[in-house]
């Protein structure tokens, strides 16, 4: 058996080896309350804080440690995961500190960036590791891959923390030589109309155009906006010959912004597009924890698991919940998971957003770039009748309204012309791809706007 001080020291090399091939989040995240007991029999014997740790280590990355720690210890054979036998007990909680020190980030005149976001920082999961991936791979080839980078996504996935996080990385990197700006595109959009009023484009194009790095969130926001798109796409020509490094970043895929230049679309297509989907609840789990010790609630893992379990949308409302559950635990003496689950449920009521009809048929018109009365009057035109379709099936889909409802909405249709609608569109989904993706960027419009 490994002399005590010898295990210690061999583990800290083990953590240290795996820093450089996993991320730092990942191992403060699941790592940081495993201890190491011995090693008997060439078994390093590793205590773990509860199953959910231990399933995590087994499931995701027992090869990777495994074969780290035999570099460490040459003649060590397997590892085994003991959960410990000091585990808190589930049916009462301490008093909780919240004397967390508030760190008040200011955004960096020069780049616009907010320091707070970072590679470190940002929680690695199945839904987003091609998207980090991808963000690591520009910073170490600056407008040579993935130029322009297109990243989309719902409401509160982690879009422009990753941005953001590009951005200080290569600031961090390249320190004073390379210049880097970020600008949301409602931004872009207001400096350009400003420009034009006070006739000082040039002042503007300089901003954007003198850039080694540009970082543009929410591309969307450019639907139907004339003279910005065109603004941008000379913006990208000139920054894109030049091979500097663009980035973007949508809450859908460029083929779906609505009304939207072909030549600028085409731009936006020219690097690698790729998705962040909601997490999974292992990377919620992780968020939480992440999150939790970030901001020093000192949670236990079973509240934990049970908001990740509960909250699935996307990771604000997770963050909320988390707040919320840590605020309304000062007044509890005890917590058993039936009062945590009562207390998310709480939540949930509090955020819950009346899903109006007029909304929904809102943003079906805006998206397929139509009339909102031309969902309704009954004009028969063929470019129509998708979003038609559409519509109905998600009045149906989200604001639960009933067939009959949806015909009278819809200028007195029968009701079963909105039953088949909605059963075609239903089949749809299920053969086509495109307009899957159509259906998802509405749904997550629709609830979180």
């Amino acid at each position: 058996m490994e002399d005590k001080l010898d295990l210690n020291t061999g583990w800290q090399k083990i953590i240290t080896i795996l820093e450089e091939r996993v991320s730092k989040p990942t191992i403060k995240t699941w790592f940081s309350n495993v201890v190491p007991l011995q090693i008997l029999n060439g078994i390093l014997q590793l205590e773990v804080p509860n199953k959910l740790v231990k399933n995590w280590l087994e499931n995701k990355f027992h090869v990777i440690l495994l074969k780290t720690a035999k570099e460490v210890f040459k003649e060590l054979k397997s590892i085994e995961y003991i959960i410990s036998s000091n585990e808190v007990k589930k049916t009462r909680i301490r008093k909780y500190l919240f004397s967390q020190k508030i760190t008040i980030f200011e955004v960096s005149p020069s780049t616009n960036l907010n320091p707070k976001y970072t590679f470190e920082n940002f929680v690695v999961g199945s839904n987003n590791e091609l998207a980090f991936a991808a963000a690591q791979g520009v910073v170490n080839n600056l407008g040579e891959k993935f130029n322009p980078l297109f990243i989309w996504g719902g409401v509160g996935l982690g879009k422009t923390h990753l941005l953001q996080a590009i951005g200080n990385e290569i600031v961090k990197k390249y320190s004073t030589t390379k210049k880097v700006r970020y600008a949301t595109t409602e931004q872009f959009t207001n400096e350009l109309i400003n420009t034009l009023k006070n006739q000082n484009i040039e002042e503007f194009r300089q901003k954007f155009r003198e850039v080694d790095v540009l970082i543009l969130d929410d591309v969307h926001f450019l639907s139907g906006k004339t003279k910005s798109q065109e603004e941008l796409f000379h913006t990208f020509n000139e920054l894109y010959n030049a091979r500097k490094q663009i980035v973007f970043s949508s809450d859908r895929p460029p083929k779906m912004i609505p009304d939207i230049e072909e030549r600028l679309q085409s731009r936006f297509e020219g690097g690698l597009v790729i998705d962040i989907t909601p997490p999974d609840f292992e990377t919620r789990f992780a968020i939480l924890r992440l999150k939790n010790q970030e901001r020093a609630y000192y949670l236990p893992d079973y509240i934990l698991e049970i908001i990740a379990q509960k909250i699935t949308k996307n990771i604000r409302e997770l963050e909320g919940a988390l707040n919320y559950t840590a605020f309304k635990l000062r007044s509890l003496k005890d917590a058993t998971p039936e009062k945590i689950e009562t207390l998310i449920k709480e939540y949930q009521r509090h955020n819950i957003k009346t899903i109006s009809p007029k909304k929904i048929l809102k943003i079906v018109a805006e998206f397929y770039n139509i009339k909102e009365e031309d969902l309704t009057k009954k004009i028969r035109k063929k470019e129509l009748i998708k979003p038609r379709q559409v519509a109905m099936y998600l009045l149906r889909e989200i604001g639960k309204l009933s067939y009959n409802s949806i015909g009278e909405l819809l200028n007195k249709r029968d009701h079963t012309t909105v039953l088949y609608s909605c059963e075609k569109i239903e089949k749809e989904i299920q053969e086509s791809f495109d307009l899957f993706q159509e259906i998802e960027v509405l749904k997550n419009r629709i609830l979180n706007e």
